[in-house]
């Protein structure tokens, strides 16, 4: 966030400078030169309006020069931020297939894929729940319907340390008899872990790494989808985890990356495997707005690019 406050900052001092430029080119010169030479100082030789056309031709070349000179610079600038673009890593989840067993759990593995130019090191992962609220509320009103109690806990705050206090709800799944087995406590916000580099696919197609959601967001996700009454029927999206992941990774040429992904869940239908059948998924991901203002950026060069362009032509013919 630091670093793009930064960014936003130089070009705002960029923006400001060319409009001073300007300022100073087409009205504060012509003003300047124009009361030069309306001041007669005796000396000159030859007429007035022959001095006055070929210093105008001189400052107008002139200015025509810089401005053809700020927009090669301009132009260097945006092909060398094209090529950054080009190179960088780039981190990508694409859509994936996920299945649920009715009565066996399997952990949710994401797949993250490098579509950049270069290496992704320190790749790290932070997942959150933002829809973490909604979903227990609902939960909580349809706890015989998915065979499941609730416990709340809290880790109270220690004397003397600026730790926070924590509340935390864990899920129980209970079955016919009453026996309750414990699914673990799901927090909204999880912490961040490492899940190492990854070399770009368009050197090794099969270059992927992999990232384990926690295994108590699993079991839930896991218990919601094979306790619902209606299973052949399309699943109430509003009973599912909304999945918010954090990327995180870094280019020793080119920086640290950070960037978000939404992760929604879209029911398929049902795969029949013996003996049973799976609940078939797929994993929507959609890359958060965050990163498209180097995109508006771009565009936004080339339209100041082009204005030097057209200006330096006008000053050329005039």
């Amino acid at each position: 966030m630091l670093q793009k406050e930064k960014k936003e900052g130089k070009r705002l001092k960029n923006v400001l400078l060319g409009l001073v430029t300007l300022l100073v080119a087409l009205i504060v010169i012509p003003m300047m030169f124009n009361y030069w030479f309306l001041w007669d100082s005796g000396e000159a030789k030859g007429v007035t309006s022959d001095w006055f056309t070929l210093y105008g031709n001189i400052f107008g070349g002139l200015i025509g020069g810089f401005f053809t000179y700020l927009a090669l610079l301009l132009t260097f600038k945006e092909q060398k931020e094209n090529k950054k673009e080009d190179m960088r890593p780039r981190i990508d989840i694409p859509y994936q297939r996920i299945t649920f067993s009715e009565d066996k759990f399997e952990p949710i593995i994401i797949e993250l894929n490098n579509i950049g130019g270069s290496v992704a090191k320190n790749i790290q992962c932070k997942l959150s729940l933002p829809n973490y609220e909604e979903v227990i509320s609902i939960l909580k009103t349809n706890q015989s319907k998915f065979e499941i109690e609730f416990e709340e806990f809290v880790t109270k705050k220690i004397a003397n340390h600026d730790v926070p206090e924590i509340r935390s709800i864990a899920m129980y799944n209970k079955n016919k008899e009453g026996k309750r087995k414990s699914l673990g406590a799901v927090y909204k916000d999880g912490h961040r872990h490492f899940v190492g580099s990854c070399i770009p696919m368009i050197l090794n197609h099969d270059a992927k790494i992999q990232y384990r959601i926690n295994d108590n967001v699993s079991k839930w996700i896991t218990q919601i989808v094979s306790k619902r009454s209606d299973k052949f029927n399309e699943m109430n999206e509003k009973e599912m985890f909304l999945l918010n992941l954090e990327v995180t990774y870094s280019s020793i040429k080119y920086g640290t990356f950070v960037e978000n992904f939404i992760l929604e869940w879209k029911y398929t239908g049902i795969e029949i495997v013996e003996p049973g059948f799976k609940f078939v998924f797929v994993l929507k991901s959609t890359l958060s707005d965050e990163k498209t203002d180097k995109t508006n950026s771009g565009k936004k060069f080339s339209v100041i690019r082009g204005f030097f362009h057209r200006l330096m032509i006008f000053s050329n013919n005039n």
